[in-house]
Order: C-alpha cells, then structure tokens, then sequence
C-alpha cells in the first residue's frame, strides 16, 4: 500500500491511459471572462481597485479546473495561458496613455490579458492528440 490519497494525487499530474480528454468548453470559459471583467470594471468605478485582482485569481482557478478535469494538454495550455495573459497585460498596460486613470489603465491590462490566457488555452486544448507508442 501506500500513502493514502496517492491515486488521486497521481491522477492530478497523469491521468490514466485511454481516459477521454475533450477540449476544454469555450462558452463556459467566455462566460467567466465576461462575469469577472463586468465585477471588474464595477469595482474599479466604486473605487476597490483591490478587487480586480480577484479576477486574475478566477482566471487561473478556471483554467486550473479544467486541468483538474482532464483537458487534452492541460498542462502545456496551463503554462501556455497563463504566459500569454501575463504577457498581454503587461503589453497593454504600458500601452495605454498616461492621461488616463491608472486604475483604468490597470483594469484593461488585466481584462485583455485574461481574454488571451483563455483564449491560449483553449486553442491548446483543441489541438489534436498524438498517438502514443508503447
């Protein structure tokens, strides 16, 4: 035997083989997009700046629940998401103009940056499978 939880723990990083692995669901990921950018933008009209953040925090609990389903390239779309979204919201937000807002400024670097994490990840997850050789 041994420690107890270990299939499970094992199953998080390698799935079995011949377990099913779709693509992970784009409506769904598109949905959460548009909640957290709209509480987002809220938040940044009333003032709680600090509560954007919580959109990232969603961002990488959805993708991160997708691997934990079992997507086809999960781990690779999970890296692949999150450098992409790093990557443009950064860009974004040292594109916009001085004149505006930093908290607005803030908020699209995060908003875009999100879009392309799942955007990354699901174009991953659609790629096809390769077969493995034994």
């Amino acid at each position: 035997m041994g420690i107890a939880g270990s299939s499970s723990a094992r199953r998080f990083f390698w799935l079995p083989r011949g377990e099913r692995r779709d693509a992970a669901p784009v409506l769904l990921l598109a949905r959460i997009w548009l909640c957290g950018g709209a509480v987002a933008a809220v938040a940044v009209v009333i003032g709680w700046f600090d509560v954007v953040v919580l959109v990232v925090v969603g961002t990488v609990f959805a993708m991160l629940d997708d691997v934990i389903k079992g997507v086809r390239h999960r781990w690779p779309a999970f890296v692949v998401g999150l450098g992409a979204g790093w990557s443009v919201g950064r860009l974004v937000g040292a594109g916009v103009p001085a004149s505006v807002d930093p908290d607005w400024a803030s908020y699209l670097g995060l908003v875009c940056g999100n879009l392309a994490a799942f955007v990354a990840f699901a174009a991953i997850t659609r790629l096809p499978e390769v077969p493995r050789r034994l």
